[in-house]
């Protein structure tokens, strides 16, 4: 699909340097001035008429025409009986029609030049013809350049502008708010939008399969809105990775948060996702690290999502520090400090000249401490005793956030003043300052949407509290792209005969993987590849023993899983030994290598995404890469600084430090190699589909790279 700008030159034949001044191609699909409904009806329960009646009943004050060859009148105005009769071309069609007819009118649409089209119904039907209907709607929508959102749509909500196209009714008491929310799921649109009034939006997008409109360009809409503080997405697939990165970036630079969950983690629910909307659904874990590269926050469900969400609109941000909490209660309090640990949320350690401060307003028997269970007998100087500790913790200058939990619902508090005390504290200090309530099923909307207008967030559950607090320390560190410093002009030039030996092979054996990676710069272990038993004897001569030897027949990958590795060989007695038996099971063709001394064995891979190109792999190595869940992946290239937090992310990285005795590992040698190594995986991801180094050994001086297979793109193909 083609973004907006080249859609517009397209059909305006203007060079792009003069589309700056246009409108954003979605703004007559998400902001119209005139709406027609295509199959419209009175019938109760209809979705039209649920349409007609919203957009009728929120104030729409431009023009809305109703479509129905059936009818001349409906809610006593004109109905006119197909989009061609209209006296203009509306900016939005809406289709509350399914099937054929819809293909029918969508033509009609195009032709006229409507500005965008929204589809209810998911269009999947029994027919004869080849090529379904989804995918004809998506080639000619493509085709004409005109945005359509769904089918399987519910619509969406636009409060900037009072315009509410869906079949959906959102509450009329809602005020605009800053999230702008893009969702695959109609249901998530209306979980979110309907129900507590905390949640204020600026725009909901529910975009269903996506004909022509994906959620990169609604992303790019809602980041020209002045009105968008964050952007949250519930979405099954990117269908547009190239537009989804642009808009992360645009989004990074516009320093305007976007908060994500994504669905498909496990193979169950990635085909689900395909029956549902039509997704196919990415590698999660390449997803991911997309994500970290570019700044936006993965939540891990929609709760956590939405929670996020709240803070980055209210315009939360955390300079430096740590939490500093106040609580009614022992119990919670203890239970806040357990999951705080569990998500790596730290409590600022606070001064000993905040702690006196502190003790000075606390009854006798509570200690001050952080967090703090500041509660003594109830009522008892409880706001003077909440205000000061709380202006005493903001002080601090390890104090970045305030989190303040105690008991209340709608119409009930056993200490209102404790509402006071929280607008003091907020215009106390420009800090944040979130209000929890322990338990996420205690009902505080009112109360909770109250306090948000005013400023302060309300988070039910201390569990999802904790996980958007997250977020928001993980936010700013996350804002600047990871850069990697180019490869020098030697191993350019290297690169540029790698990628010509590459182009002429469908396989790549290990000899030649090794060769080709001690070209570009990498540390590989000193080897000889031999014909027989005479050439294995005289290479091991020359490194010197022990060696190892290898069958190098072509085709086995796994070596270990034939019996191909023989190692620790201390003469030629003992080579011919081995060479013998790998000659008569796997062939004459054999790999002579030094032995490496003792070290940390560790995997280092680069798979090429199809959607998002080189992803760097860092685990535990050889057998364990298979056996232990200890890895971590990475966006091509690499810095130093986020190789250093692939290595720490690592279970294993423990045992490079020096346990039991054993010496320290020269991790800068191994971090020097894993951000070289992801360079040249950068430069060479138009030639290799895979490459697999497994073991790396680092050792107290130095790491090398045992083994070695690259897989060229052209074996792909080939396959």
């Amino acid at each position: 699909m083609i973004g907006y700008a080249q859609n517009y030159a397209k059909i305006r034949r203007l060079p792009l340097g003069r589309l700056r001044q246009m409108p954003h191609w979605l703004d007559k699909l998400l902001s119209p001035k005139t709406i027609a409904v295509v199959g419209a009806s009175e019938r109760e329960g209809s979705l039209a008429a649920a349409t007609i009646l919203q957009l009728s009943d929120t104030g729409f004050d431009g023009e809305l025409y109703l479509i129905n060859p059936k009818y001349q009148v409906l809610f006593d105005q004109p109905c006119y009986t197909s989009l061609k009769s209209l006296p203009e071309s509306p900016d939005l069609v809406v289709f509350a029609i399914s099937g054929l007819a819809l293909e029918q009118s969508f033509e009609e649409a195009i032709a006229i030049g409507a500005g965008g089209i929204i589809m209810y119904a998911s269009n999947l039907i029994e027919e004869e013809a080849s090529t379904p209907l989804t995918q004809r709607l998506r080639k000619r929508a493509a085709k004409s350049g005109i945005p359509v959102c769904g089918g399987n749509s519910m619509g969406f909500y636009n409060y900037d502008h009072n315009v509410m196209v869906s079949f959906d009714r959102p509450p009329r008491s809602r005020p605009p708010g800053h999230i702008g929310l893009i969702a695959h799921s109609g249901s998530a649109m209306t979980y979110l939008a309907n129900n507590d009034a905390r949640f204020c939006f600026n725009y909901v997008i529910a975009s269903g399969q996506e004909t022509n409109a994906d959620v990169g360009d609604y992303m790019d809409y809602l980041l020209e809105q002045p009105s968008t503080r964050v952007i949250a997405l519930f979405i099954e697939t990117v269908r547009n990775p190239a537009g989804f990165v642009a808009a992360l970036k645009k989004a990074r630079d516009k320093d305007i948060p976007v908060v994500i969950t994504k669905l498909g983690r496990t193979e169950k629910s990635a085909a689900l996702a395909v029956s549902h909307s039509g997704a196919i659904v990415g590698d999660h874990e390449v997803f991911l690290a997309v994500c970290r590269r570019h700044g936006a926050v993965v939540c891990r469900d929609i709760d956590e999502l939405i929670v996020s969400a709240l803070l980055y609109s209210l315009n939360y941000k955390v300079q430096s520090g740590a939490v500093s909490s106040l609580l009614d209660s022992g119990g919670m309090r203890e239970q806040m400090i357990d999951l705080a640990d569990d998500y790596g949320v730290y409590f600022a350690e606070v001064s000993a000249h905040t702690l006196v401060t502190m003790q000075q307003h606390l009854e006798y028997g509570l200690h001050a401490d952080n967090p703090l269970d500041g509660m003594g007998a109830l009522g008892r100087n409880t706001e003077q005793t909440y205000l000061e500790c709380g202006k005493a913790m903001l002080d601090d200058p390890e104090t970045g956030l305030l989190t303040y939990e105690f008991e209340f619902r709608d119409g009930f508090s056993h200490y209102p003043v404790m509402f006071d005390v929280i607008e003091q504290l907020n215009a106390y200090s420009s800090k944040p300052l979130i209000v929890i309530n322990s338990c996420t099923y205690t009902t505080v909307s009112e109360t909770a949407a109250d306090l948000c207008q005013k400023g302060v967030a309300v988070i039910n559950g201390i569990d999802v509290a904790m996980r958007a607090i997250k977020n928001l320390f993980r936010y700013d560190s996350e804002t600047n792209a990871t850069t990697s410093p180019a490869l020098d002009a030697p191993h350019l030039d290297s690169v540029k005969q790698c990628r010509s030996a590459l182009s002429c092979t469908t396989e790549v054996d290990e000899f030649t993987s090794l060769a080709l990676l001690s070209e570009l710069g990498l540390p590989v272990i000193a080897n000889a590849l031999a014909e027989d038993l005479d050439g294995a004897i005289h290479a091991a001569n020359r490194m010197g023993y022990p060696v190892a030897l290898k069958t190098a027949a072509r085709g086995i990958h796994h070596k270990s899983d034939s019996d191909g590795v023989k190692l620790a060989i201390r003469d030629d007695s003992e080579l011919k030994t081995a060479y013998e038996d790998l000659h008569q099971r796997l062939g004459r063709r054999v790999l002579v290598t030094e032995m490496v001394r003792d070290g940390v064995e560790l995997a280092l891979g680069m798979k090429n995404d199809p959607q998002y190109g080189p992803v760097i792999m860092l685990a535990a190595g050889g057998i364990l890469v298979e056996l232990l869940n200890d890895h971590a992946s990475e966006l091509a290239p690499l810095n130093v600084s986020c190789a250093t937090d692939m290595l720490n992310s690592l279970k294993i990285s423990k045992f490079l430090s020096g346990v039991r005795g054993r010496p320290a590992c020269d991790t800068h040698a191994l971090l020097k190699t894993v951000v070289r190594f992801s360079q040249v995986a950068f430069e060479l991801a138009d030639s290799i589909v895979e490459i697999d180094l497994n073991p790396v050994i680092v050792q107290p001086a130095g790491c090398t790279i045992v083994d070695a297979l690259i897989v060229p793109r052209q074996n792909q193909v080939a396959d």
